[in-house]
């Protein structure tokens, strides 16, 4: 026994000798093994992307530190991506013997990060690899990859939420850095003299150089490695206004706030599942992008109070979300779900099916004026001013598999209590009940003017059109006209299931209600404000009874075009048929509403006659072939109707 105990320390201490002789060995060469740890892995990215890491001095900084000096990143014959003079790090050592990367402490001084892009090459092309056969191969590979070893989407946004955390130091000092990018005449930098983050603690100033435009940010925050949260105060510098740079030059964007304040919680994954929840609050924002609106849109303030879960397969925005513009506040639901037929592909379709989206919004009875007084400026310019009493009543679902379009559910309803309009804002949508001066369009520039009314000799009411005329156009173009208020939510959606199928837009669904709206009151620059504003004039039209359906249906028929140059029903009368408007045949009214959809087309859809054929047969135009389905498909509508 005793001897047994004797091997047994003597064991015991042989074994603590080697493990402290280690350690102090490794201490001691820690200097080599770092150059060499590191030369190896500069070696590597010279092999793979043509990447060049030089250094002055690389030491190592206590146990799981390191110091560089004039450490350098470049590709080769390229400019400089990245230069500093000085760096020291230090990572959590624990961390560290799990292969994961936890930065504690960070030291940076004279630091520069460029980013050049010439006509055809850049010195960070290896950021974004395009070589096709790669692509390719990726590619083939994730399709292949069957569904049950995709990676969750927890997981990825677990991993990345729990990189971005640990790579965030607790205490740092950053001096002189500045961030540049060059592309041609563009030139923009973003310098930090000064960062310091105490204890997760931080602040700095960061001063903005876009072509020669100076201006700075206050930014204030703090960390917590541990609650997994981030929270910032971001305040343009002397209480003026910030334009966020970059974006102008890339996407034609402007975009300016005067202050905004976040913060950030992510919880650990539990059952399969994280959850993200926090708020952002901006004032004082300036937005203009010609896709969005023609003006420059104005907004007081924002507020998104936001929770999300984060499942295998899921991604759901919680119906507790609060998003509030000025006074208007809604609650937004949102739910893509994704499936085992989902794959990644070549295209678009490919990477949407197995995808189901399920949206809603219900917004139950509130002040009318909260909604109208609440429109950002410069968004919906006809309806600026307008002041309204009653309530309203909104209603909004949708479901889309991406698998299946012809199953889409959409279910859309404004509803008003008591509602009435005050005072008209911009525009009052009455003037079109006595005669007016209408300006036609063509690519944003104004091509005819022409009277709406008896000044006009071209001019026809509605009794003075051919019946045959009236119904070809509505059966073409909205059978419910007289009978809807203004929208057919089943017309939408197959809009809506089209343009899927399609993976651009074909269709747009609109009525003749929405048609003449756009004509008469809207810019023809297609945005998505225009086509919001579209529908809420509609809407207060249609149930306010400002307009009747008939005035409606005789100014339609009076303006529209009906070939190039064309406007009106007796242009098209005269040059097609040389005959009046109540002349016109029922297979004369079934070509004319033909051309609506696509005036600009309705001349290359004609055959033209010789003049000796004009002599033999009186005929001037015939059409092409392939209109026969059209004209069998609204005969057999006008036959059901008793023609």
């Amino acid at each position: 026994m005793c001897l047994k105990k004797i091997y047994y320390n003597k064991s015991l201490r042989i074994i603590i000798i080697i493990v402290t002789s280690v350690f102090f060995s490794l201490i001691l060469l820690r200097g080599a093994i770092l150059r060499y740890a590191f030369n190896g892995f500069a070696n590597k990215l010279k092999e793979r992307y043509s990447l060049v890491v030089d250094y002055g001095k690389l030491k190592p900084y206590g146990v799981s530190g390191i110091v560089a000096e004039n450490l350098y990143l470049y590709q080769q014959e390229r400019d400089t991506l990245f230069r500093c003079s000085y760096l020291k790090a230090r990572v959590n050592i624990w961390s560290l013997m799990l292969l994961k990367i936890d930065l504690l402490e960070l030291e940076m001084n004279n630091t520069r990060v460029n980013f050049v892009k010439g006509d055809s090459i850049s010195n960070f092309d290896f950021i974004f690899p395009s070589s096709p056969d790669k692509k390719m191969n990726s590619q083939s590979e994730t399709e292949r990859e069957p569904s049950s070893k995709r990676v969750s989407l927890s997981t990825a946004a677990d991993w990345a939420i729990s990189l971005l955390m640990r790579v965030l130091p607790s205490n740092a000092t950053i001096n002189d850095f500045t961030l540049s990018y060059i592309k041609g005449d563009y030139n923009l930098s973003l310098h930090l003299e000064e960062l310091l983050i105490n204890d997760n603690i931080f602040n700095t100033q960061i001063s903005s150089n876009e072509n020669g435009y100076l201006e700075s940010l206050i930014v204030r925050g703090s960390l917590n490695d541990y609650e997994r949260r981030v929270s910032a105060d971001v305040s343009a510098e002397n209480r003026g206004r910030f334009t966020i740079p970059f974006l102008d030059f890339r996407w034609g964007a402007r975009v300016m706030f005067d202050s905004l304040a976040f913060n950030f919680t992510a919880s650990p994954k539990k059952s399969g599942a994280i959850t993200l929840q926090g708020n952002s609050a901006f004032c004082g924002i300036s937005l203009f992008h010609k896709g969005i609106s023609r003006d420059t849109i104005f907004l007081n303030r924002a507020k998104f109070e936001y929770k999300t879960l984060i499942g295998n397969n899921f991604v759901e925005l919680d119906s507790s979300t609060v998003a509030s513009v000025n006074d208007l506040s809604l609650s937004p639901y949102l739910l893509i779900k994704r499936d085992k037929r989902s794959t990644l592909g070549a295209d678009s379709t490919a990477i949407l099916n197995g995808w189901v989206a399920t949206a809603s919004v219900n917004k139950p009875m509130f002040d009318s004026d909260t909604l109208f007084r609440s429109l950002p400026v410069g968004l919906f310019t006809n309806l600026e001013g307008i002041k309204t009493s009653g309530k309203l009543e909104y209603h909004f679902y949708t479901n889309i598999d991406f698998s299946n379009p012809d199953s889409l559910k959409l279910e859309s309803s404004l509803r008003g209590e008591k509602f009435r309009i005050e005072s008209f804002g911009n525009v009052d949508f009455r003037y079109v009940n006595s005669d007016f001066e209408y300006t036609a369009y063509e690519n944003g520039v104004p091509v005819r003017t022409l009277w709406v009314g008896p000044l006009n000799p071209n001019f026809r009411p509605l009794e003075s059109i051919s019946q045959y005329l009236q119904v070809c156009v509505l059966q073409s173009e909205d059978g419910g006209f007289f009978y809807h208020n203004g929208f057919l939510p089943e017309s939408i959606r197959e809009a809506m299931v089209v343009n899927i199928k399609d993976r651009r837009f074909r269709r747009g669904g609109s009525t003749i209600s929405m048609q003449l709206v756009k004509n008469l009151f809207l810019s023809r620059n297609k945005t998505l404000a225009r086509k919001v504003e579209e529908m809420l004039i509609v809407w207060l039209i249609e149930n306010n009874r400002l307009i009747s359906k008939e005035r409606m249906f005789e100014i339609y028929l009076n303006i529209i075009e009906w070939g190039p140059g064309i406007y009106g029903i007796t242009e098209a009368s005269h040059f097609y048929f040389h005959k009046e408007p109540n002349e016109l045949t029922i297979n004369e009214s079934i070509f004319l509403a033909s051309i609506i959809p696509s005036p600009k087309r309705a001349l290359r859809d004609l055959e033209t006659y010789n003049l000796s054929e004009i002599l033999n047969n009186g005929q001037i135009f015939a059409l092409k072939p392939g209109y026969e389905e059209y004209h069998k498909l609204l005969m057999s509508r006008l036959q059901a109707k008793g023609f």
